[in-house]
């Protein structure tokens, strides 16, 4: 008797036990089965695109940063620049070293394909110019930040980039800068767009528990984005005309001047590239339809949009037509292939791939690095 009513007593933590074990192999499944269609749809097993809030810091808001990290770390009591995904890089450039920074919102940033070994854009045209070069001494570092337009990248050179002492920049842009002059109330600082939220999100108590307990967690982020997509605001359209607003593209070109003049009189080469883009509405679908903005912003025709994109990236061109600096049409050699991109604009690991190749064969074509 004595040892059924022990039985008895255990069989609450048993019980527990049974149901732990069950959610966690629950979990355990969802999480495998989630990062297996991401694999196979052409992102890497590893990637953790659906939560890129989860890589920011808790308090986003750090002054002249907006929304984005600070791009440094001591070790051991001495200063490193921190590329995007942590690679390290001494401060103070080595004798002898060709430096190359990336500067770029999300295509630059290459989240997608994170996972991959960090093979990353920039990380791969490293190690492909070292080896068709035959030296080791070439960094390219990459400071890519989701979201970031031509404001970002200003303030960016301007307060750290330019005491890196880099020998070139390799800046590629478009979308975002583009999706500014679809917002209300447009404001040559685009604080029309970046001064409220998704950009400003409040730092509740249950953000930071979020990001503590299911920061690398695909298949929690899964299930929350489905559940917000139920009550997010639909997409809208309109026309806009063949080109986009006047003043929004006269600012996109005034800050593309203003970045090159700036590098420029500090001694620095810069290389403009277009942005490839896919031009279905499928792809662009893809990408726009769940926004938590679309209760902000209205978007051109697919049509319209296409040849607005096509628009940014001719001003790109004429920029470094006008200021004497190099330009890689990036666009014209994707060829909107749908191998080569995820969404619209961001690319499968074969898109990462062929960006790396495109600016390796340009740079080494025209003896750009020294």
């Amino acid at each position: 008797m004595a040892e059924f009513a022990s039985a008895r007593k255990r069989s609450p933590l048993v019980a527990l036990a049974v149901l732990t074990t069950w959610l966690m192999a629950t979990v355990l499944v969802a999480e495998l089965s989630v990062r297996a269609g991401d694999m196979l749809s052409g992102r890497a097993f590893f990637s953790e695109w659906r939560s890129p809030e989860s890589k920011r810091r808790p308090n986003a808001l750090i002054p002249f940063r907006t929304f984005g990290p600070v791009f440094y770390r001591e070790k051991e009591g001495v200063r490193y620049i921190a590329s995007r995904y942590g690679e390290l890089y001494p401060f103070k450039k080595p004798i002898g070293t060709f430096r190359i920074v990336c500067i770029g919102g999300s295509t630059t940033e290459d989240l997608a394909t994170y996972g991959h070994y960090r093979r990353h854009y920039p990380r791969m045209l490293q190690g492909m110019l070292r080896q068709r070069l035959g030296r080791d001494s070439i960094e390219v570092i990459n400071v890519g930040f989701s979201a970031y337009a031509t404001p970002h990248f200003l303030i960016l050179l301007e307060l750290d980039v330019l005491s890196w002492q880099p020998d070139l920049i390799i800046l590629s842009e478009n979308l975002n800068d583009l999706l500014a002059a679809y917002f209300p109330n447009f404001k040559p600082d685009y604080s029309h767009k970046f001064g409220f939220p998704p950009y400003v999100p409040a730092d509740t108590a249950w953000r930071e528990v979020e990001l503590k307990l299911f920061r690398h967690l695909q298949a929690y982020w899964l299930v929350k984005r489905q559940f917000e997509s139920g009550t997010a605001p639909s997409l809208r359209r309109r026309s806009y005309g063949d080109a986009p607003p006047p003043e929004a593209a006269e600012v996109f070109e005034r800050n593309l001047r203003s970045f090159v003049t700036l590098a420029h009189s500090n001694g620095v080469d810069v290389l403009l590239a277009s942005q490839p883009l896919q031009p279905s509405e499928e792809y662009f679908l893809r990408h726009m339809s769940r926004k938590p903005y679309n209760n902000r912003i209205a978007y051109p025709l697919q049509d319209e949009f296409v040849k607005h994109h096509h628009y940014y990236n001719e001003i790109i061109r004429q920029v470094a037509t006008d200021q004497g600096t190099w330009f890689l049409d990036n666009d014209a050699s994707f060829a909107g292939d749908e191998t080569y991109f995820i969404d619209l604009v961001h690319y499968t690991l074969a898109g990462s791939t062929k960006l790396a190749e495109n600016y390796t064969d340009f740079l080494t074509a025209n003896g750009i690095v020294r």
